[in-house]
């Protein structure tokens, strides 16, 4: 009965548009009213589940790519981008997507891609005359690579729940982001070829070599985090620290475009996302528990495997339940409650957990192109005053795009964990 109670005041606060830490909050509350289970047991979860020294790094990445976007260090890497790929036609439209996979070597969220990049991007397409639905969508689109190029607040997120390496779960993210990135470009390539768009200068080697050397320290900078991480070097954790230290230093010493005001106002903006991200985590946690205290994950896990026993069938239905879920419920709370239920469907099907939890993460990061709930719609359609539904029509090639590249992860498990292998 309280089990019952709860999904539907879960389903109606989030019809009614409440928050969703409020819907996970409220719905979760009335459970353990219903059972007589001690109210601490809210605190506990969220002590237990935001202690994890690995959260850390999400403050980081996000002050990092703030204190970027603060300065020139976006509008110089933007230079450099379109200078080599701006002679083909659309090549503004490549460009976008190739500076949101540069980009996401520091950001680690969608929301900092889209927002930081779409205020830039999107004017420039529109006034070389690129429609402002397809502007849009491009840039949405694009920055779905940066919650899975590592470094991924998405990711931390999901090692923290899963109880994995988020160093590995890093490096299983790079050659999904890398073919999502590369799948995204062919399919704006070929939009642009068919509709006529134009072409955004001339190939000019002189060009290249002269903004190369204008953000070669933002280079640097990216660079400096990607290998600290890769290498082993860092953990994620202290690779962001030296990042953001990387990042004052550029923008107080070296470029000398950064302000205090600007960082103060970086800091303000990193502390709200920030305490949005783990306000959403710690409720997500005690929801996690209730669904962990019901045995949900065994009776999903049995359900499915009543239907089939084949790894690849199964991973299969459950992208499609993935794909549903991410529709209706924000990112980061859907990865904490679904996760759990998958992982344990996985070690049935004796299938890793690390590109499992890939295929989670790339899943319903893609909700976010997806309405109701989609953030990244919104964002782009708030910059560029367009209709939603013409972005949505407008942003189905890519998504499709990075559907293909999701079965192709789930058909060859080595393209997640050929790196964890080979770096371990």
């Amino acid at each position: 009965m309280a089990l019952l109670v709860m999904i539907i005041s879960f389903v109606v606060l989030l019809i009614l548009r409440f928050p969703i830490f409020i819907v996970i909050g409220l719905s979760s509350l009335l459970y353990i009213l219903l059972n007589d289970i001690p109210s601490v047991l809210v605190a506990q979860r969220i002590t237990t589940q935001l202690t994890s020294f690995s959260l850390l790094a999400i403050p980081f990445y996000l002050l990092l790519a703030a204190i970027l976007n603060s300065g020139s260090a976006t509008r110089r890497l933007i230079s450099f981008v379109v200078s080599i790929v701006g002679f083909v036609r659309g090549g503004l439209g490549v460009a976008n997507i190739g500076i949101s996979m540069l980009f996401a070597g520091i950001s680690g969220t969608a929301v900092a891609d889209t927002a930081g990049l779409g205020k830039t991007l999107i004017p420039a397409m529109k006034k070389e005359g690129y429609p402002g639905p397809y502007a849009a969508a491009v840039t949405g689109a694009s920055s779905t690579v940066g919650p899975i190029i590592p470094p991924s607040i998405n990711i931390i997120i999901a090692g923290v729940t899963a109880g994995l390496s988020v160093y590995e779960l890093f490096l299983a993210g790079v050659l999904p982001g890398i073919l999502m990135g590369v799948a995204m470009m062919i399919t704006a390539y070929v939009i642009a070829v068919r509709r006529k768009f134009p072409k955004s200068n001339r190939l000019e080697l002189q060009k290249v070599w002269t903004t190369f050397k204008d953000c070669i320290w933002e280079l640097i900078v990216i660079a400096f985090v990607l290998f600290g991480i890769l290498s082993g070097l860092f953990t994620p954790t202290e690779a962001g620290a030296m990042g953001v230290f990387a990042a004052l230093v550029l923008g107080f010493v070296i470029r000398r475009d950064v302000k205090f005001k600007d960082l103060y106002n970086s800091c303000i903006e990193t502390a709200v996302f920030t305490g949005t991200v783990l306000v959403i985590v710690g409720f997500a946690a005690t929801y996690g528990w209730i669904i962990a205290n019901e045995r949900i994950p065994q009776l999903v896990s049995e359900s499915i495997l009543m239907i089939t026993v084949i790894p690849i069938i199964a991973i299969l239905l459950v992208n499609l339940v993935l794909f549903m879920v991410g529709a209706v419920m924000e990112t980061i709370a859907a990865i904490v409650i679904v996760l759990p239920t998958v992982l344990t469907l996985g070690e049935m099907l004796g299938v890793d957990p690390i590109q499992l939890t890939m295929i989670v993460v790339i899943n319903l990061t893609l909700g976010l192109l997806t309405p109701p709930i989609g953030v990244v719609l919104f964002i782009v359609t708030s910059i560029s005053k367009e209709k939603i539904g013409e972005v949505i029509k407008e942003v189905m090639p890519f998504f499709v795009a990075n559907v293909l590249v999701l079965l192709l992860v789930v058909l060859f498990p080595k393209l997640t964990l050929w790196l964890p292998e080979l770096l371990r």
